[in-house]
């Protein structure tokens, strides 16, 4: 009405679309609908990198196929712009604040899918002179795509997707239509128009010689690619761009949200005024005692953990007063895979066939996500959710016998690191003045970063868990938003060199070096005397039980593995760090069987860790001795040094380039982004050397590092 353009942004496609189409009348009634989008951050982010520098991938494709690029022709748009952000504190997080878009190019035709399908076929042999002098390669290179200047990105892609189909590295998808559709992180959908690059050709791949519904031979040629990065485009630098900026959120309050992540809204979203808007209905009518035992439960194991969590479903189907009617119980898990695992145990028989759930998967379409979440509120129905769906989804009561036997119920099955997580996953229930209560039912591993052993946990009073439990969430909170704000600058200093280079008059030169940052060859130079890799293994109190045994099982197998192939020679040094930091072995021949390790546990810092293996590098076996160096650095929980950590590892890859190598991997849930600003390769930051392992799967990343490390010995 003002002659504003407006973006409202949400992290989710399908609430922004709900709420485009409930808004939608009143835009066409004022006439304004050319003036408001609705959409994510990562749709925002391509339209404002869009109008900032006209259409890069076009742009980038015209020069790789004739090696001069045309000039960069922005697209106008109105300078009145403000921007709405729904859900606002969910910016505040890795994936939003501390991340970034990625755009990419995908080169197509009938010859980049021969080649591909080649280079699929060889597998386990390779050799790049045979491969280009394969008719394949050759007519890639006729084909039009590629200029003869820019051969060397061919090249590349070959590496790339042989190392794609050696590894086989399986990412959580689903395939529909024939498209593969991958779980985004940090997102509450499976998407098509994310990509893995070569790992997503492997993927396609597999899935057509599995002979999968729908993916035909002409859907197959649709799908296979040469990839070409074109850069990282900050989302924390979104907000400078907007001339006004709106939020709006459930846990803007203080006892909500930290002060830290305020202080984000203020200093990087520029939000001066907060406004707390009382409820138009009447005082909550939740039911939550977290002082009390039997809203607060401990499980010593997992059997003990699934047990009590089927035993809450039963004692709150029950109606709270004399009534010939149940309740309905919806229940949270991290994600899908602990929902499939408490569903197909024998503990949850008696109840299977009243569930349903309600996951990224299971709602992927509207309609099945709108009918879950109306099934939700029936009465004796159970729900069983990801976390994902704690926010942002609401479950209308439309039963009065059910609201009043007590409404909805919900039961928080994990420990939430991020207290607005929990006070969102607590909203679902007792929503708009109705009935309703809420519990946890933890088990005594908590996870997610959090420095507590099961026998300290079990130990506490059964009154004062939940109080422990939230004063070990704000003793780490200060120590996340840190690393959080590091990472964002991090970006930010990505995205202006970008945008310089983008930006510079006759951009040949900017382009060519854009994407010769992001696509060029990697690999490890070795040493005249070989090899030494630091591992930097976390000890801290929360590795303690199976994920300890998990990285014992994952450190031999990476030892073992290297000990059986033939190549430059291979020794290893290893720090165990907590708060502190040990080396325990040093220069060790990877020959034989892995030493033992014993941990000692505390709490969780990285910069000792970085330091000591910077003085193995150093003072011991580096560059400088005749070792190319590699550090693997692995943990499962953040610290407030990482920034710090970063700076050391850094300050090694820039003195030794293609000499050093720094992978990072992160175990579990708790494991940060923020590990990703620790990974390098030939001098610059490299994410393709940041692995992330969920718990079951750490001894593959370390087998896939180990089979990385030096290309002589795949």
């Amino acid at each position: 009405l003002y002659d504003f353009s407006v973006d409202a942004v949400c992290y989710s496609s399908m609430l922004s679309s709900r709420d485009y189409n409930d808004f939608k009348p009143m835009f066409e009634a004022f006439g304004i609908t050319d003036r408001i989008r609705y959409g994510t951050f990562d749709t925002l982010a391509e339209k404002i990198l869009t109008e900032s520098h006209g259409d890069v991938r076009q742009v980038a494709k015209e020069y790789l196929s004739t090696g001069s690029a045309p000039s960069m022709r922005a697209v106008s748009g109105n300078t009145k712009r403000v921007l709405i952000v729904d859900e606002v504190d969910v910016f505040c997080s890795e994936a939003f604040f501390g991340g970034s878009y990625n755009p990419i190019l995908a080169l197509k035709n009938g010859a980049i899918t021969a080649l591909m399908r080649h280079i699929w076929s060889l597998k386990a042999s390779f050799n790049l002179p045979a491969i280009k002098s394969h008719e394949t390669f050759r007519a890639v290179l006729s084909s039009g795509v590629l200029s003869a200047k820019n051969e060397w990105l061919l090249e590349r892609a070959v590496m790339e997707m042989h190392d794609a189909a050696r590894k086989m590295h399986t990412h959580d998808h689903v395939v529909r239509n024939g498209t593969i559709l991958y779980k985004i992180p940090g997102r509450d959908e499976y998407g098509g128009d994310w990509t893995y690059n070569y790992e997503t050709n492997v993927e396609y791949l597999k899935e057509f010689e599995a002979g999968t519904p729908d993916l035909t031979e002409e859907r197959l040629k649709n799908h296979l690619a040469l990839y070409v990065r074109l850069g990282e485009f900050s989302f924390a630098r979104l907000p400078s761009m907007f001339q006004f900026i709106l939020g709006v959120t459930g846990t803007l309050d203080p006892s909500r949200l930290p002060p830290q992540m305020h202080n984000i809204l203020k200093s990087e979203l520029h939000i001066e005024k907060f406004t707390y808007c009382p409820s138009m209905y009447h005082d909550s009518k939740r039911d939550w005692k977290p002082g009390d035992e039997a809203y607060v439960q401990r499980a010593e194991n997992v059997d003990k953990h699934w047990n009590l969590i089927v035993d809450e479903i039963g004692k709150r189907l029950t109606p709270i007063i004399n009534l010939q009617a149940q309740r309905s119980v919806l229940v949270f898990f991290r994600d899908a895979k602990e929902i499939e695992q408490f569903l197909d145990s024998s503990y949850f028989t008696k109840y299977r066939n009243e569930a349903q759930v309600l996951t990224e998967l299971t709602a992927s379409l509207p309609e099945d996500r709108e009918r879950i979440i109306r099934e939700t509120t029936r009465q004796g129905k159970i729900t069983l959710a990801s976390r994902m769906y704690g926010r942002g989804t609401d479950f209308k009561i439309y039963d009065d016998r059910m609201e009043k036997a007590g409404g909805l119920h919900v039961i928080q099955t994990f420990f939430s690191p991020d207290l607005s997580e929990e006070v969102q996953i607590m909203g679902r229930c007792a929503r708009q003045g109705d009935e309703g209560s809420y519990s946890q039912v933890l088990l005594s591993k908590i996870g997610d970063g959090f420095d507590a052993t099961p026998e300290t946990v079990m130990g506490w009073d059964a009154s004062g868990v939940y109080s422990e439990l939230s004063q070990l969430r704000a003793n780490i909170g200060g120590s996340a938003v840190q690393a959080l704000r590091e990472m964002a600058k991090a970006r930010e200093l990505e995205h202006d060199a970008i945008t310089r280079a983008l930006n510079a008059p006759g951009s040949t030169d900017g382009l060519d070096a854009l994407i010769r940052r992001y696509n060029a060859a990697s690999g490890l130079a070795i040493g005249p005397n070989g090899i030494h890799i630091v591992f930097c293994l976390d000890e801290s109190g929360s590795m303690k039980g199976e994920p300890w045994s998990e990285l014992i099982t994952a450190f031999e197998a990476f030892w073992a593995q290297t000990a059986a192939n033939a190549g430059p020679p291979m020794h290893a040094s290893v720090v165990q760090f907590a708060t502190n930091a040990r080396v325990t072995h040093q220069m060790r021949p990877m020959q034989g069987s892995a030493p033992s390790l014993t941990p000692k546990w505390s709490g969780t810092r990285f910069h000792p860790a970085v330091l000591e293996a910077q003085q193995l590098i150093d003072k011991v076996a580096g560059p400088e001795n005749g070792y190319a160096a590699v550090v693997v650095f692995m943990s499962d929980g953040a610290a407030a040094d990482s920034s710090r950590a970063a700076k050391v590892l850094a300050a090694i890859a820039q003195q030794h380039l293609d000499l050093f190598q720094s992978y990072t991997v992160g175990f579990g849930r708790g494991a940060p982004s923020t590990l990703k600003t620790m990974a390098f390769a030939n001098g610059q930051q490299d994410e393709t050397k940041y692995r992330t392992a969920a718990v079951g799967d750490l001894t593959e990343a370390f087998k896939a590092v180990a089979k990385d490390i030096s290309p002589g010995r795949h």
